[in-house]
């Protein structure tokens, strides 16, 4: 049951999850956002779509939905993953929309932006990709921990070193083993 201080409309979220049923042929519904567009940290908050790229294909069993704001299609085909976007959500123009989106998803993956705040509000769970220690004040109140005291449903994986993102991915993959273990 998702728990945030944000309520998605639920028979929004209801059809929604409808709608991914049919997409995803009932397989885990991973919704995916990677970079941000902060004009004075976002270099640092962000990953390329090919850096997660291995993990995608790694989990064909799980259903990848393309969160991030803005066109993606470059990224999309040059990563070449499997991610699908849904053309009926922007949002930019519809958090409303958005919202319902997130609430009914199994999980955000996502860096520090706009997706991360809005899935732990609603309560989703939400594994949020940080910045080492070093970069500003980016989420210091999480040095040493994994959770947030704000959102209880993020947890947070963190650069090992600046600017490299490689540790925090890889961290991904058990997780999502041990959450979505791979069906015989």
């Amino acid at each position: 049951m998702i728990s945030g201080f944000l309520q998605a409309d639920a028979d929004a979220s209801a059809a929604y999850r409808d709608r991914l049923a049919t997409q995803s042929g009932d397989r885990p519904c991973i919704g995916l956002s990677w970079r941000s567009s902060n004009a004075a940290y976002g270099a640092q908050k962000s990953l390329a779509l090919a850096d997660l790229a291995p993990l995608l294909r790694s989990r064909p069993d799980l259903f990848w939905i393309d969160l991030q704001y803005g066109d993606t299609a470059a990224e999309r085909a040059a990563a070449g993953v499997d991610l699908w976007r849904d053309p009926a959500i922007d949002p930019l123009l519809d958090l409303d929309a958005a919202a319902s989106q997130f609430a009914a998803l199994d999980l955000v993956i996502t860096t520090s932006n706009t997706a991360a705040h809005l899935a732990g509000a609603l309560g989703v769970p939400t594994w949020l990709l940080l910045p080492a220690p070093g970069f500003g004040l980016l989420w210091y109140w999480q040095l040493g921990r994994q959770d947030s005291p704000f959102y209880p449903s993020v947890r947070c994986f963190r650069q090992a070193r600046p600017g490299q993102w490689d540790d925090a991915v890889a961290a991904l993959g058990p997780a999502l083993i041990a959450r979505f273990p791979r069906k015989p």
